[in-house]
């Protein structure tokens, strides 16, 4: 028996959105290209599944990781 909700609750939603912080610093760092990729798709997933539950993330260095519901 699955007790799968309809939504993702905010708690892991908001623990993805703190794990984006660390695909920014990557940025600066010389990664072989394959590898680069691969990070750049897992961030659009991590980013997809924020959105998919109408939540957008941010970051900033003194405020910290928030997330923001969309407007309906």
């Amino acid at each position: 028996m699955c007790n799968y909700s309809e939504k993702t609750e905010k708690k892991a939603l908001f623990e993805l959105a703190k794990a984006l912080k660390h695909f920014i610093s990557l940025d600066d760092t010389t990664m072989h290209p394959g590898d680069r990729h691969t990070a750049q798709v897992a961030e659009k997933l991590v980013r997809g599944i924020i959105e998919d539950n109408g939540y957008t993330a941010s970051y900033l260095k003194r405020r910290g990781t928030r997330l923001f519901r969309f407007r309906s």
